[in-house]
């Protein structure tokens, strides 16, 4: 059974990290082989492997070429649907 392509991180990209006491939010802030280092809300730094099922990303950095009519990835458009249906 072959693995679905973890997703590409950037970094400046937005991301959430479904952690054991709730949702954790941040922006990638350095790029390792098969890692990367995120800086969440709260101050804190942490290393996370690029394809932990737990680590989403919400929203790419912004670049010269992006397009801002359609949503990155399929991921982001996953999140979008479960807020608006938890009402949030």
């Amino acid at each position: 059974m072959n693995k679905p392509n973890a997703a590409t991180f950037e970094v400046g990209d937005e991301v959430s990290f479904a952690a054991v006491q709730g949702m954790r939010y941040g922006a990638v802030v350095r790029l390792l082989p098969d890692a990367v280092e995120i800086l969440f809300e709260d101050g804190r730094k942490e290393i996370h492997k690029a394809r932990d099922r737990a680590l989403r990303l919400l929203k790419k950095a912004q670049s010269a070429s992006s397009d801002r009519g359609r949503p990155v990835s399929s991921d982001i458009e996953e999140v979008r649907r479960a807020e608006i249906h938890r009402g949030k």
